[in-house]
C-alpha cells in the first residue's frame, strides 16, 4: 500500500513501479523470443496483436536479414498462429505473407530489404524472373512471358482480372510478350493458365480451284449459309474463313478438318458446268455508274469474241450476230447481262475489279495577301493678273477653283428693284444676283472629293495661291482558305465571290430619247478547280486552277479589277502543304513638277513646285494541302474539325450577344455526335436481302 500522507515517498515508489514494469516487458519480450527459438536453426512463431515493428525486428534476428522500414509502416497489429517449427526460409516466406496481408512488401536491393507499401513497391527494384530460380510465394517478381500462338492484345484483357490492384500487366505487341509484376505464387498460376491457352490451332489453309463458277459468288453464298446456320455466334477461333482470289478464280479456305470436308463438298456441288450455253444475270453495282461500265464491257466483249474467233472455226463465233447483250438500268444502277458462260465469267472479273469504293481527296487552299500603300503630296499653285502656275500631279487645279470663283462673282448685290410698265401697269421685281451667277456651284464642283489639307490665300484683287498637303497610309491583310472534297480522278470546282455589272455598250434612240445600256456580269472572288489523282502510296497529283480577283477601283470609262491566276500541276503527299506560287511586288513612283530656276532654290523652291510620292508593296502567296480520305473514320475526322470550328464561331457570337436585341438567342449548331450509328454498307444490305432468297431456294429444292 502507498501512503498518501507522504507525497514524496509515493512519488519515489511510483518511479520504482514504472521501472519494474518496463523491465518486466523487456523480460517478457525476451521470453517470447527465447520461446520462439526452440532450436538454433528452427523456431515456432506465435504472435497475437503484436506491433508490426516488433515483428519485423524478431524476423530480422531469426533470419539474419537487414531491413529498412518505411516510416509509413506503422500502427499495425499482426497475429500469427503456428504449431510447427520453421527454418529460416519458411520464416521469411511467412514474413512476406504477413506483410502482403497488411498491404506491405519487402523489396531486395543488394542484400538489403526495404519494407514499404505495395503500391510503392510496384515501382521499386523488384527482381526479374530467371528460369530455374526459386522465389518465395509472396515475393514480388517481375516476369516476361512469351506467347507463341495467341495475340497478347486479346489475352491481356482476360487475365487482367487475376492481377490485384497493386500489380501490373502490360502487353508488348512487337515481340508478342506479356510483362507482369506480382507475387511469385500468383505469377505461377497465371503462367499455367497462359500455357493452357497458348496452343496451336488445328485449322489448315488450302486452295480450292474453281473451274466453272465464279469464286466470288461461291464465297458470297458460303458466307450467307454460315450466317444462317449460326456460324456468327460461334467462337471466332473455330469459325471457318474463306476468301476469293479473283485473279486465279480460286478459294482460300481456312477451317478445321470437320468443317473443311463439309465446305469442300459444297464448293464441288456449286462448281458445276451450266446446262445451257448462255445465261442472263443482273449485277447491282455498288460504286460505279451502270452507263459507263456498260460501254466498257461492250469493248471487252468485242475483244474476247475476236480472240475466240481466231482460235475456233465455229461460224457462230464469227457471225455478225453478237452472242452477248449488255444493258444498263439507270434507276437501280444495275447491269443486265446475257452472255455465254466464258464471257460472263470475264464480265464478272472486270466488274469486280472496277466496282470498288474509290478514295476521296480533301483539298485545302490557303491564299495569303499582305499589301501596303503609302502616298504623299505637297504642292503650291499660284494665279495672278500677270500669270498662272498650275501643276497636273495634284488636285484640284487652281484654274478650276478660279473659274468657280469667277462664275460666283457674276451675282450682284443690292436692293430689290421694282419697275412699272407705263402702258400695261404691270410691276416687275428684280432680285439681287439675277444677272447670270451660278451661286457657287463651280466652286463646289472644284473642291468636291478633295482629300488631305487645302489652303487658299489671296489679296482679294490681283493674286491668289493654293497649298495642297496630303499623306495616306493603307494596309491590307487578306487570308482565304477555300476547301473542297472530291473523288479520285473527278474534277471539282468551288467559286466564292460576287457578280458585278460591267457596261459593254450604250445607245441612244431617235432624238436622243430612250437611251439604253448593255450590261455584262463579271464574276469576281475566289475560284478553285482541282482534279486529283491518287498514286501508289499516299502521293496525289493535282491539276489546279486557282484564281483570285477583286475590284481595284474605277475610271471615267468603267471599273478596274485585279486578277491573280495560277494554272499548274503538282505532286504532293497526303497531309503535306506545298506552295503553288506567289508575288512579291515593291513599286515606288515619284513625280515632281516645278518652275525652272525658282523651283531649284533651297527651301524657297517649295513655293514653286509640286511633289507626289507613291509606294506600293504587295506580298501574295498561295499554298495547298491535300488529304486522302480512305474510310468513314477519316471522313468523320475532317468533317468534325470543320463543324466544330463553325460551331465555335457561333458560340463566340452568342456570348457577345446581339446589339439592341439582348433577348434574342442566336442559332448555334448542335454538338457533333460521333456515336451516331452509321447505316449498313451496301454489301451488308445486299447480303441481308439475299439471305432470305437463298433460304427460300433451299427449301424449294428440298
Amino acid at each position: 500500500m502507498f501512503n498518501s500522507n507522504h507525497p514524496s515517498k509515493n512519488k519515489g515508489k511510483s518511479s520504482v513501479l514504472k521501472i519494474t514494469i518496463k523491465k518486466l516487458a523487456i523480460a517478457t519480450l525476451s521470453l517470447v523470443l527465447i520461446a520462439s527459438s526452440v532450436q538454433a536453426d528452427k523456431a515456432t512463431i506465435n504472435q497475437k496483436e503484436t506491433d508490426i515493428g516488433v515483428f519485423i525486428e524478431m524476423v530480422s534476428r531469426l533470419t539474419g536479414k537487414t531491413f529498412i522500414v518505411d516510416p509509413r509502416v506503422r500502427n499495425k497489429k499482426i497475429t500469427v498462429i503456428s504449431q510447427h517449427e520453421m527454418d529460416e526460409d519458411e520464416i521469411f516466406a511467412l514474413f512476406l505473407s504477413v506483410l502482403k496481408v497488411h498491404q506491405f512488401s519487402a523489396v531486395e536491393t543488394n542484400g538489403i530489404y526495404k519494407i514499404e507499401q505495395l503500391q510503392t513497391a510496384k515501382q521499386d527494384s523488384a527482381e526479374v524472373y530467371d528460369e530455374g530460380q526459386k522465389y518465395s510465394g509472396d515475393q514480388l517478381v517481375t516476369r516476361v512471358i512469351k506467347v507463341d500462338n495467341v495475340d497478347v492484345s486479346q489475352l491481356v484483357p482476360n487475365l487482367r482480372t487475376l492481377i490485384p490492384q497493386q500489380g501490373h500487366m502490360a502487353a508488348y505487341k512487337p515481340t508478342n510478350v506479356i510483362v507482369i509484376h506480382d507475387a511469385a505464387a500468383n505469377l505461377d498460376r497465371i503462367v499455367k493458365i497462359i500455357q493452357k491457352i497458348d496452343k496451336e490451332s488445328n485449322q489448315e489453309i488450302e486452295i480450292i480451284e474453281v473451274k466453272y463458277a465464279s469464286a466470288t459468288e461461291i464465297v458470297r453464298i458460303l458466307e450467307s449459309l454460315e450466317k444462317q446456320s449460326g456460324g456468327a455466334k460461334k467462337n471466332d477461333a473455330n469459325k471457318p474463313k474463306f476468301v476469293a482470289d479473283e485473279r486465279t478464280n480460286s478459294i482460300l479456305l481456312s477451317a478445321d478438318r470437320k468443317n473443311s470436308l463439309r465446305l469442300r463438298t459444297l464448293v464441288a456441288q456449286l462448281d458445276s458446268p451450266a446446262k445451257n450455253s448462255g445465261n442472263t444475270k443482273v449485277r447491282h453495282l455498288r460504286y460505279a455508274k451502270a452507263e459507263d461500265l456498260a460501254t466498257l464491257l461492250e469493248g471487252v466483249a468485242d475483244s474476247l469474241e475476236t480472240e475466240e474467233g481466231k482460235k475456233k472455226a465455229s461460224s457462230s463465233r464469227r457471225g455478225s450476230n453478237k452472242l452477248y447483250s449488255i444493258k444498263a438500268h439507270t434507276e437501280t444502277n444495275s447491269l443486265v447481262i446475257t452472255a455465254p458462260l466464258d464471257i460472263m465469267s470475264a464480265f464478272d472479273s472486270v466488274i469486280n475489279q472496277l466496282d470498288i469504293r474509290r478514295q476521296q481527296v480533301h483539298v485545302e487552299a490557303i491564299i495569303v495577301e499582305v499589301s501596303e500603300a503609302l502616298n504623299k503630296e505637297l504642292g503650291v499653285q499660284w494665279i495672278s493678273d500677270k500669270g498662272i502656275i498650275n501643276y497636273s500631279n495634284t488636285s484640284p487645279s487652281i484654274t478650276t477653283l478660279a473659274a468657280g470663283v469667277l462664275s460666283n462673282r457674276g451675282r450682284t448685290q443690292g436692293d430689290v428693284t421694282v419697275r412699272r410698265d407705263p402702258v400695261t401697269g404691270i410691276e416687275t421685281r428684280t432680285e439681287p444676283g439675277d444677272d447670270g451667277g451660278d451661286g457657287g456651284q463651280g466652286i463646289a464642283t472644284a473642291i468636291a472629293g478633295i482629300t488631305g489639307a487645302l489652303f487658299g490665300f489671296t489679296d482679294g484683287k490681283s493674286w491668289a495661291g493654293l497649298l495642297k498637303v496630303l499623306a495616306t497610309d493603307s494596309e491590307s491583310n487578306v487570308l482565304s482558305t477555300p476547301s473542297l472534297t472530291t473523288l479520285d480522278n473527278e474534277e471539282a470546282t468551288i467559286s466564292i465571290g460576287q457578280e458585278i455589272p460591267v457596261i459593254t455598250g450604250s445607245q441612244l434612240g431617235t432624238g436622243n430619247a430612250n437611251p439604253f445600256q448593255s450590261v455584262n456580269r463579271l464574276d469576281v472572288g475566289i475560284k478553285l478547280k482541282i482534279t486529283p489523282q491518287i498514286n501508289e502510296g499516299n502521293a496525289v497529283v493535282l491539276e489546279i486552277e486557282q484564281e483570285v480577283s477583286g475590284i481595284a477601283g474605277s475610271t471615267a470609262v468603267d471599273i478596274i479589277t485585279n486578277k491573280r491566276q495560277i494554272n499548274t500541276t503538282v505532286l504532293v503527299n497526303s497531309g503535306q502543304t506545298i506552295v503553288l506560287g506567289g508575288l512579291i511586288d515593291n513599286d515606288v513612283q515619284e513625280s515632281e513638277q516645278k518652275i525652272p530656276i525658282l523651283g531649284d532654290i533651297p527651301w524657297l523652291g517649295r513655293l514653286f513646285s509640286s511633289s507626289t510620292t507613291t509606294k506600293r508593296k504587295t506580298n501574295l502567296m498561295v499554298f495547298i494541302r491535300p488529304t486522302i480520305i480512305t474510310d468513314t473514320s477519316e471522313i468523320n475526322s475532317v468533317s468534325s474539325q470543320k463543324y466544330n470550328y463553325m460551331r465555335a464561331l457561333q458560340l463566340d457570337r452568342k456570348m457577345r450577344g446581339i446589339a439592341l436585341m439582348p433577348l434574342t438567342d442566336p442559332a448555334v449548331l448542335p454538338d457533333w455526335d460521333e456515336s451516331l450509328a452509321l447505316p449498313p454498307s451496301f454489301e451488308e444490305a445486299l447480303k441481308q436481302d439475299e439471305a432470305p432468297n437463298l433460304s427460300q431456294q433451299a427449301k424449294e429444292s428440298n
